[in-house]
């Protein structure tokens, strides 16, 4: 066919938005099937994944009807609602607010005029109203929330109430399983124990990508569906990264007219371009070190040396069939251990002090400084060492900082001074003499920085 006579030259491929409608979004059956079963018993779910595995679309799918019918579930009885951290949710009194605002939206009978703030009173008496139907409460980026100096165990508190009383149900994303995400003192807290199992988000079957792959190439008249093994090399079955290969492919396919080896060489190329920030990113914020040592061994063809991280990995969406999921993951993979020297030796057991500079231990939350642990940090303190540590040795400017600690929507919230004082926290929980700072730097105009020959990475 030549490209005079495509009827159809419009790229279907899209990915970095979340997808919205529903003809556009494809696989987690099983995953959709689990909370759909969880909702009808008026059970919470965890929705579980990596970045860009698509829990926002996920989210969004639920609300549909194409959704809710193909599970035989009964919208009458619920009301759905959504809430993303990330669009200035600063505090519990916003987090009522922009509730009972959206369920005005849909049912405006059951909002009185309040007037003014919002109170508990004011949600349970909306609730009172909703009632024989249901509230469904979807929370993104529900770890965004946990800790935080202005969400107080108090307030999850009262949510686990709504749960009991008015038998409301949630359906919240988060990068690790929901337990993980409470630490210190939050693990007191009894939301979390509502929820069933946690539904993960990794990778599609092999018969959702076959699915996918077809109905994609039916709909723009590109033969993507014949390159599903090329397409499988450098994306594996995870989602972001198979739209983002198609979507090259397609580009290809509409500038050249065909699909040939020299072409596969050039998308391969552009591929590893696009996706490197996004590998590099994971590699330093999202990996624990035992996961980077299975990717390695992977990369270089040898046995995992931890069965545990090798499960983690294949959960995440990392791992397919036993291997890294990416040609171009495994290429990035090798770099990096190449920048290192090799794979690094053993690594230190966690609870294991060390003698100068500071280790964060991210599967306990714990922080050593000088062999010493010191005590729980708050939720801000924490996320702002682990964006300083994750970026040793490299300065950290303002957007960086607040992107990290407190979520992109807040960059015009979060004022230099604000950042000073939680850095100041910060110094005066781990610094041997926070007047005299020796590990978090300030870089006068630039930002703040931790000195890497003074900070170990035995465990991160």
């Amino acid at each position: 066919m030549t490209i005079e006579q495509k009827p159809q030259l419009v790229n279907p491929y899209f990915y970095g938005i979340p997808v919205r409608d529903p003809q556009d979004f494809f696989g987690w059956e099983e995953q959709l099937r689990a909370v759909f079963e969880s909702l009808q018993k008026r059970a919470s779910v965890s929705l579980v994944g990596q970045r860009r595995s698509g829990k926002t679309s996920t989210l969004y799918h639920l609300m549909t009807d194409v959704a809710q019918r193909a599970h035989s579930f009964d919208p009458q009885n619920f009301i759905f609602v959504y809430l993303d951290p990330q669009l200035g949710i600063r505090d519990p009194q916003e987090f009522y607010q922009q509730l009972v605002e959206a369920l005005a939206e849909q049912i405006p009978s059951v909002v009185e005029d309040i007037g003014g703030q919002v109170s508990r009173r004011h949600i349970q008496s909306v609730l009172k109203k909703l009632d024989p139907r249901r509230l469904v409460l979807l929370v993104d980026e529900f770890e965004r929330l946990i800790g935080t100096d202005t969400f107080s165990i108090d307030f999850f508190t009262f949510l686990r109430g709504l749960s009991g009383f008015y038998e409301v149900c949630y359906v919240t994303t988060t990068m690790q399983p929901l337990w993980e995400c409470y630490w210190g003192e939050w693990k007191s807290s009894p939301l979390y124990n509502i929820f069933q199992r946690p539904v993960y988000l990794s990778s599609w079957t092999e018969s959702e990508l076959d699915h996918f792959l077809a109905q994609t190439s039916k709909r723009s008249c590109a033969p993507i569906v014949e390159h599903k093994h090329e397409v499988f090399e450098l994306a594996g079955r995870f989602p972001f990264y198979v739209q983002m290969t198609c979507s090259l492919y397609f580009d290809m396919w509409r500038e050249r007219g065909e699909i040939t080896s020299k072409e596969r060489m050039e998308i391969a190329r552009r591929f590893a371009e696009e996706a490197w920030p996004h590998f590099e990113r994971m590699w330093k914020r999202y990996l624990q070190p035992e996961e980077q040592a299975v990717l390695v061994a992977l990369a270089d063809g040898k046995a995992p040396p931890d069965d545990a991280s090798l499960d983690r990995l294949t959960q995440k969406g990392y791992v397919v069939d036993g291997h890294v999921f990416s040609s171009a993951l495994t290429d990035f993979v090798q770099q990096q251990d190449k920048a290192v020297g090799g794979l690094r030796g053993p690594l230190a057991a966690p609870g294991e002090p060390v003698e100068k500079g500071i280790r964060v231990n991210k599967k306990a939350g714990d922080v050593w400084v000088d062999g010493k642990r010191r005590p729980p940090l708050t939720n801000l303190e924490y996320k702002l060492l682990l964006c300083l540590y994750d970026n040793a040795d490299c300065i950290c400017d303002k957007y960086e900082i607040v992107e990290d600690v407190w979520g992109g929507g807040y960059i015009e919230q979060v004022d230099d001074s604000r950042i000073a004082k939680l850095v100041s926290r910060l110094r005066d929980a781990v610094e041997p003499n926070p007047s005299d700072p020796r590990y978090i730097i300030t870089v006068h105009g630039r930002g703040y920085k931790l000195v890497a020959e003074d900070v170990q990475r035995g465990v991160a």
